[in-house]
């Protein structure tokens, strides 16, 4: 298929120049050939046609028969421009004039009722209604009575595309003449069956462009599964491939007292291995380290762990040390089991709170919603109820103003109050976790059994429910809370009852109580993000307080945490928009402890905007501690873009920052920045900065300097300052290796997925969003960073790929599980490029739009104007086939030679022409017929 739209090249016309020649050949093509009925037809210059975008303006099949039977002129220079249709309708026969055309004869009558598809398989990108879902291999074939070969789909294919089920079923059992108790129960053809679209959706509708390799689907809402928008199918969650990783970060430090000689050095290494088998992830996290001044080198096991999705729980099941979610009791770490729900797994717009809107049309009416202004959902319903249940994420606050407009023009509004905190859930929606196994944590030398379990639950829109249990040796407590949703706001409530037994003092039974609200108020840009309150009675223990004062190192530790735990806590923290470009902040809070100790005070609050091209902050922060030392300290900070920004050798740095500050003991410090940056050439940032302080009686002032470079394998980084009393220098690197089947290949630190890219001979293609990863010389590279359940587009750029390289598809759409490393192949062709004029047995070109492929049966290319051809990866000598149409005399074989020149073959990016004849003796061998109905069947 070919738009009128389709001179503007996508990324996938971009690999290499045989698909963009062809849709542009094609594209002159189709005005001659397929102009008609389901056809767009217009009249363009000549000059046009130099592969930027021409409008499409209107449907005129009318005006299409209208231009067929006129001949062309030189009027204007005008040429006949078609974007042709793949389409199942039938549309109304048209005749043409052949004399459009130098065709010596050739039977047109195939493109009579619109554009033919033929028969075999397309690897396309499908959306339905609008909405993608992935690259399928989709089958045409035949349909008996019909031109062109229609789509069919197996059932898997069907439930992938979001198909209900149960109606296809039916409508297949209808067709079958199925009644009575045998009604409804599944079909009795194959799993690979493939079952034409209108047997099983005969109001759907399709689009084929076979140009951009696109399928698009329109199916009735009645027909689709109601699935929450963002919804992923689950069985579109790749475990990837079995695969071995190692990430590290390693760091060194050194500096050197100018006067004492003495010198400090340090080196830290952290390690995160793991193997990852079918639907299993081992993890094994640990640090080195070692110090000049320390006792030697040190190794540290962080967690060790196995894992892999529990899918029909919509989580995940942990075994060996990991944390817990932290999501009702504080968390802590285990050597155990866990068990625990993922959000996720769960569609985008379910992922996080937001009200059910519910309502009643009383025509077919169109429904908004608005926050803030800003409409962030519509919809049309029927008359009646209607209920809106996947809201997108919107934050934590704003109210939903509501409007329903009637097909008469009547309009209805009401108002859904919206506010969030962390605990609300959308009604439906749940959060569970259960933990079991031995405590973890380094402060403690006791390991004492432990086991979790919490619940939340979205009840209404009003209201969310939680809970939790948690026992240990000594200690059990117990949690119970709501979660409000009310015009004023949001609220969470809960309270928390411990019971705690501790060696040679009895049990101790005490509660703590927790309230946290949230607001915005859009009126006046103000964000109530975080108050909280917390109360806790004197013998209220915490698991980790328990553990300490049970199993502490020492009488004097166990005293110091007895001594220390808190009475109450308050947080704040409100964020003011002012106007499009400032902005104020407040963040405090204020901490109390039993036995006397005192209270803990923080504050800060600032202001930050933008004049002209200057950004500035000014802030001040406070904070008191248990002595009753009180410092407060005021600055600001500047940041002043210089030049254009790009690196030139007149303009090496890009923009200078400032700070200063002042506090209330006497503390004073100024530092200033220059930075640059060499992204554009090679992935370097760097900058040199001088400061200056002043703390008690002592002084100093340094310089330093600083570089990044961000490789395709990883980060590395390195400084180094001077000052009037000592020198240091450091060091970072950070990356992995990926292990697989093809070998090793490195990567920039991975993410919680990653994609393993193959394309071999695409060496130095960029991957597209790829940190700077490209394929390396053994056709592989990593994407280290994807977003689980969800669909991740995986693309390489290909103007960067040698020109003897030419990539069947430039990307492809994956959905990875946690922790996965899913496998992409993108399949390229090497050979030099060729330019092939085609001719007939009697010498004239071959037609405009005949494919030519291999004796393998595989399609090398089509045929342009002039019955030119380009083609790759021609070698030596061989046959081609070239087809024009289904008949014996609309084929032909055509042997062909590339000549071999070694100077010329030295240079794999030179073009070849060679001239291809169709060979009389060999028509035979190329004849084929291809049968076939398109009607449901087994395989």
């Amino acid at each position: 298929m070919v738009r009128a739209s389709s001179g503007e090249t996508s990324k996938q016309d971009r690999d290499g120049g045989s698909r963009l020649l062809r849709r542009r050949q094609i594209m002159i093509a189709a005005g001659a050939v397929a102009c008609g009925v389901g056809s767009l037809c217009m009249p363009v210059d000549a000059a046009e046609f130099d592969g930027t975008r021409i409008d499409e303006h209107s449907r005129s099949d009318a005006m299409g028969a209208a231009l067929l039977d006129a001949a062309p002129t030189q009027h204007d220079r005008k040429a006949l421009l078609v974007a042709s249709h793949a389409s199942p309708s039938a549309p109304t026969t048209v005749s043409f004039n052949s004399r459009l055309l130098m065709s010596g004869g050739i039977d047109l009558s195939r493109f009579e009722r619109g554009n033919p598809v033929v028969a075999g398989i397309y690897p396309v990108d499908v959306t339905v209604n609008g909405e993608r879902r992935g690259r399928m291999d989709v089958e045409f074939r035949d349909v008996r009575g019909r031109d062109s070969a229609a789509p069919c789909f197996t059932r898997a294919t069907l439930d992938r595309l979001g198909v209900e089920g149960d109606l296809v079923v039916k409508r297949l059992d209808a067709a079958r003449g199925v009644t009575g108790e045998q009604s409804g129960r599944p079909p009795a053809i194959a799993e690979s069956a493939c079952i034409g679209l209108h047997d099983a959706l005969p109001d759907a509708t399709y689009t084929l462009d076979t140009a951009d390799l696109t399928l698009e689907l329109t199916i009735p809402q009645v027909d689709m599964r109601k699935t929450a928008r963002g919804y992923v199918d689950p069985s579109r969650w790749d475990n990837g491939v079995n695969a071995g990783l190692l990430q590290y970060n390693l760091s060194g430090y050194a500096s050197e007292n100018k006067f004492f000689g003495s010198g400090t050095s340090s080196l830290f290494l952290g390690l995160q291995a793991g193997v990852n088998i079918g639907a299993w992830r081992v993890r094994q996290r640990s640090n080195l380290m070692w110090g000049n001044r320390s006792a030697g080198m040190s190794w540290r096991s962080l967690e060790t762990y196995v894992q892999r999705d529990i899918t029909a729980l919509r989580s995940q099941i942990t075994l060996g040390d990991s944390y817990t979610t932290g999501e009702i009791f504080e968390s802590f770490g285990v050597r155990g089991v866990q068990l625990a729900s993922d959000d996720r797994m769960l569609p985008v717009s379910l992922q996080s709170y937001a009200p059910t809107i519910r309502g009643i049309a009383d025509t077919n009416a169109r429904v908004a919603v608005r926050q803030r202004g800003n409409v962030i959902y519509e919809a049309s319903v029927p008359p009646g109820p209607f209920e809106f249940d996947d809201l997108p994420p919107t934050g934590y606050g704003g109210d939903l103003d509501v409007t329903i407009t009637e097909s008469d023009g009547r309009t209805k509004q009401f108002t859904v109050p919206f506010a969030s905190v962390r605990q609300l859930l959308r009604p439906g929606m749940q959060r569970f976790n259960f933990t079991v196994g031995q405590y973890r944590d380094a402060l403690s030398n006791g390991k004492p059994w432990v086991a979790q379990l919490t619940y939340q639950r979205g009840l209404t829109n009003l209201l969310t429910g939680y809970a939790g249990l948690l026992s240990s040796t000594g200690y059990a407590s117990g949690l119970i809370g709501v979660a409000l949703n009310t015009p004023i706001g949001a609220f969470a409530f809960d309270v928390t009852s411990a019971r705690t037994s501790l060696p040679g003092q009895g049990a101790r039974n005490g509660f703590s109580s927790h309230v946290s609200y949230s607001k915005m108020v859009p009126s006046t840009g103000t964000n109530f993000s975080m108050a909280a309150y917390r109360y806790s009675t004197a013998n209220y223990y915490s698991l980790a307080d328990a553990v300490i004062a049970r199993y502490g190192y020492n009488a004097e530790e166990r005293a110091w945490r007895n001594d220390y735990r808190a009475r109450t806590r308050l947080q704040l923290n409100v964020n003011q928009r002012i106007g499009d470009r400032s902005s104020a902040y407040v963040s405090s809070s204020l901490l109390n402890y039993w036995n006397g100790r005192g209270r803990d005070i923080q504050f800060q609050a600032g202001f930050s905007s933008v004049f002209k091209r200057v950004s500035y902050t000014v802030y001040a922060q406070r904070s008191r501690s248990s002595d009753d030392r009180t410092v407060t300290q005021v600055g600001v900070n500047l940041s002043i873009p210089l030049g254009g920004g790009a690196y030139t050798t007149r303009n090496a740095f890009s923009s200078l920052t400032t700070s200063l500050s002042r506090a209330s003991n006497g503390d004073s410090s100024v530092q200033a920045n220059l930075s640059g940056s060499t992204a554009h050439v090679v992935p370097i940032d760097y900058g040199v900065n001088v400061s200056r302080s002043v703390s008690g009686d002592s002084n100093s002032a340094s310089l330093g300097v600083y570089g990044t470079y961000r490789s395709p394998f990883g980060t590395y980084s390195g400084n180094a300052s001077v000052d009037n009393r000592a020198r240091q220098a450091s060091f970072g690197a950070n990356g992995a290796v990926v292990l697989h089947r093809g070998g090793v290949t490195l990567s920039p630190p991975l993410g919680p997925a990653a994609a393993l890219v193959e394309a071999k001979g695409a060496k130095g293609g960029r991957l597209i969003n790829g940190q700077g990863a490209t394929i390396d010389r053994f056709g592989y590279a990593v994407i280290p960073s994807l977003m689980p359940y969800r669909a991740n587009t995986v693309a390489i750029d290909p103007s960067e790929l040698p020109d003897d390289v030419e990539l069947a598809n430039t990307s492809e759409e994956v959905v990875p599980r946690n922790n996965s490393i899913v496998f992409v192949k993108m399949e390229t062709k090497r050979g030099r490029p060729v330019f092939a004029a085609t001719e007939t047995e009697d010498g004239k070109p071959l037609p405009m739009g005949s494919e030519l492929f291999d004796v393998d049966g595989k399609s090398l290319g089509g045929v342009g104007q002039g019955g030119m051809a380009f083609l790759r990866g021609l070698e030596g000598s061989g046959n081609l086939v070239a087809k024009w149409g289904t008949g014996s005399s609309e084929q032909c074989t055509m042997p062909y030679a590339v000549p071999v020149d070694q100077a010329e073959a030295k240079k794999s990016r030179a073009i070849v022409r060679i001239r291809l004849r169709c060979e009389p003796q060999l028509r035979a061998e190329a004849s084929q017929t291809s049968d076939g109905d398109g009607e449901t069947r087994n395989d």
